[in-house]
């Protein structure tokens, strides 16, 4: 068969330039089956830099066996307080067939992080949690049940207390809702809004999204299931389980983003908490032209792969992040090519974007903003990568500070390899400090350091809100790539049932743009990381020298020992290149150090 190489190839694991897409690369390809939804209810150089901070920096908040926290984009599942304190959800479960799966619930009182839950917090089993403050104090869990609709719970302080469960049904003929999102409005947050989707065809959509408002926090609705105009039948063949994300609210403004491979990528958004909507097109989708049916024949095309994060900013302005995707409509089938990669960005001052979603187009216009770092992947054999059904840079968040800065975070696919040959992946990081406009140069690995080397890192969920210079994210982490709900039904990838950290991450936000190791920026001399990286056999570093004077790399251990130093002698400015011979070095993790004058910087490396 031959292998997919469907896109992104920009230089290796934290390369400095991006080198665009071999031509050869954009033909070749893999079709796969596109695979349903599960209810399991039932162009300016980028630098990848490694983040220096330990792994016992991040806490596990709770362990599952069950390891699929969504279909596509992830829930808003942690939330930072004002006061210092954090309420973070995930479905768990610790029993291997699932039986007590529900929503594991933990909390920080601003001091410190409470036990690991063994117990949900329903009375029964429920999936997909999304939370989000509630009123003055309390806080908001809304899953969905494996009938009956979606589990709502409430209480009035947050951290404490008993929680208040009740049922929110569909309307009659798809009283079966699932894969809910919660936000909540208003100067008091007792506006509760809910998006979830049927089960069960309903009003001639094969899946239909609803909407639900209630103004006095739960206790009643007066808006319940409605399908806002421009989702309907008329627009729509139906939509997929989690292809949707809420902004978190800004006054009465509020707003979702929805799409996939099959439909329109779009906003809805209310400026009155959610009386009237307005639709915005971000992308328009080709298959929709098709009846879907047997005699589909949708040519390949470029796509949103189903997994998304929106953010408002201060005046209310949208901003959205998708991964980009390639699908085709066949006689057999949809179909979707698992080697596709890229994070795409908008906003509302970019108008729709081009329908065939080329990703040298979108990278030269600056809507291109993430990418694997190691082209190695797309030389990779077909049955090396795990599947999530998006794309290779996917399962994105997004924030925007009270300056107006936004950090990106998503999971990324590492040459790494899991014990079964696998690839890894990683969450990923890139920040902009003028509202999108530019990003910074450097993509950053959050999960770079030497103890998650070999852990399989997903399904990142980021508070909408920071503390100064701090911000608040979760993600799963296990020693296997895949996901086993997919593996159990024939997926490619993990087929055990392994036990899964729900990790608490803080990053700051300047480990979103350091420079090397020591996070200091000195003009007078460039130096690229290792290529490639992890080093099997040679790796090169690139060095561009501003100022003469003596040039060398030395490579030293972890515990600081020197174990090979390259002299090139005394040099003009220029650009340069070193080899190291990775066969002479035990595998494990190094450091190299380029030394020119009075000027060095030095930067991490792996060598297998």
């Amino acid at each position: 068969m031959v292998l997919s190489l469907a896109i992104l190839a920009s230089g290796g694991l934290n390369a400095q330039v991006f080198k665009g897409i071999p031509s050869q690369l954009k033909n070749f390809k893999v079709e796969r089956p596109a695979f349903p939804v599960k209810d399991q209810v039932g162009a300016k150089p980028v630098n990848t830099v490694t983040a220096s901070k330990s792994v016992l920096d991040d806490p596990s908040l709770m362990t599952t066996q069950y390891d699929m926290q969504t279909n596509a984009s992830t829930e808003n599942r942690i939330y930072y307080y004002p006061d210092g304190t954090i309420g973070a959800v995930a479905t768990m479960a610790h029993q291997d067939n699932f039986s007590d799966r529900g929503t594991g619930y933990n909390y920080f009182d601003g001091t410190a992080w409470g036990a690991p839950p063994d117990a949900r917090l329903e009375n029964e089993r429920v999936g997909w949690p999304s939370y989000t403050p509630l009123g003055a104090n309390g806080e908001i869990v809304v899953s969905h049940t494996s009938s009956a609709g979606l589990k709502v719970l409430t209480r009035p302080e947050k951290g404490t207390g008993t929680w208040t469960q009740t049922i929110l049904a569909g309307p009659v003929g798809a009283v079966d809702i699932s894969w809910p999102r919660v936000i909540t409005s208003g100067p008091d947050r007792n506006i509760v809004h809910i998006i979830c989707l049927t089960y069960v065809a309903y009003q001639d959509l094969n899946l239909a999204l609803l909407y639900y408002r209630s103004q006095d926090g739960g206790q009643t609705w007066d808006i319940q299931g409605q399908i806002l105009d421009g989702m309907t039948s008329a627009d729509y063949l139906g939509f997929g389980g989690d292809s949707y994300s809420w902004a978190a609210p800004v006054g009465n403004t509020i707003a979702f983003t929805i799409g996939d491979s099959w439909y329109d990528q779009f906003i809805m958004k209310s400026t009155d908490n959610g009386t009237s909507w307005t639709k915005t097109k971000i992308w328009s989708c080709l298959y929709n032209k098709y009846v879907n049916g047997p005699n589909d024949t949708t040519p390949t095309f470029y796509c949103p792969d189903g997994s998304n994060a929106i953010a408002l900013d201060a005046t209310g302005k949208a901003h959205v992040v998708f991964g980009l995707q390639r699908a085709k409509g066949d006689s057999d089938g949809k179909k979707w090519y698992p080697f596709t990669d890229g994070l795409v960005y908008w906003n509302e001052n970019m108008g729709e974007l081009p329908q065939a979603l080329d990703p040298d187009t979108l990278f030269n216009h600056g809507n291109l903003i993430g990418w694997v770092q190691d082209t190695n992947v797309f030389y990779a054999q077909a049955t090396e990568l795990a599947y999530y059904y998006v794309s290779l840079s996917s399962h994105p968040t997004l924030t925007i500070d009270e300056y107006e800065n936004m950090y990106c975070t998503w999971s990324g696919v590492t040459t790494l390899r899991d014990p079964n040959s696998f690839m890894l992946r990683h969450i990923f990081g890139r920040a902009s400090t003028n509202g999108g406009l530019t990003w910074k140069d450097n993509i950053v690995d959050l999960t770079g350091d030497f103890l998650y080397t070999w852990s399989e890192c997903v399904y990142p969920s980021a508070s909408p809100t920071t503390s100064g210079d701090k911000l608040f994210l979760e993600f799963q982490a296990d020693a296997e790539a895949g996901v086993y709900l997919n593996g159990s039904q024939g997926a490619q990838g993990q087929t055990s049932i392994t036990t899964n950290d729900i990790i608490f991450l803080n990053p700051t936000k300047d480990s979103f743009y350091p420079v090397g190791i020591n996070n200091k920026q000195d003009n007078s001399i460039l130096v690229s990381q290792n290529y490639p990286n992890p080093v099997k056999d040679h790796s090169v570093v690139n060095v561009n020298l501003k100022t003469s004077g003596n040039l060398s790399l030395t490579v030293t251990s972890v515990v600081g020992q020197q174990i090979m130093n390259i002299s090139k002698g005394y040099q003009v400015p220029g650009s340069y290149q070193f080899t190291i011979d990775g066969s002479q070095l035990t595998p494990g993790i190094y450091f190299y150090t380029v030394t020119a004058g009075k000027s060095s910087v030095t930067k991490k490396m792996i060598v297998e």
